[in-house]
């Protein structure tokens, strides 16, 4: 069974320069020594490039408060198929942000009464569904509503 590490990733095949792949080693040597840390190539990459990309996007205006809730929004548009209430863990995936960034919207939009949260039966949802629904004082909630 894979480890839950692989779960929803993909492996992509990237050339680096030899420059940069030198600086990498040697970011990686001083981890080691100075912080005790040991990382591996690809633990780096992936939290160099979630830093990238989150400077790119805030630096861009994708993370402004109303261009959040634009594209919440539209996924939640896009989910309804002509229902009211759409599943948590489905918006997630689709919206593919951050869980701190998600959930800090969903509060939001709850505090101004701008979304309803609606508890159900999690037995028929998977462990990683159920996790990727919204859970807030001990209570589960697994669709929400857009209140016009």
């Amino acid at each position: 069974m894979p480890s839950k590490e692989h779960d929803r990733s993909s492996i992509i095949s990237l050339r680096l320069p030899d420059t940069l792949l030198a600086r990498l080693d040697r970011y990686l040597d001083w981890m080691e020594r100075r912080r005790g840390e040991s990382l591996s190539r690809n633990q780096v990459i992936r939290v160099a490039w979630a830093q990238w990309l989150d400077t790119a996007e805030a630096q861009g205006g994708m993370i402004h408060p109303e261009v959040l809730r634009q594209h919440f929004q539209a996924g939640y548009n896009a989910l309804r198929s002509g229902n009211d209430a759409v599943q948590i863990h489905r918006l997630r995936q689709l919206l593919g942000w951050p869980p701190d960034r998600f959930d800090a919207l969903v509060e939001q939009l709850r505090a101004e009464s701008k979304v309803i949260l609606y508890t159900g039966d999690p037995r028929h949802l998977s462990d990683d569904e159920q996790q990727q629904s919204y859970e807030v004082n001990g209570q589960l909630y697994l669709s929400l509503a857009w209140k016009d």
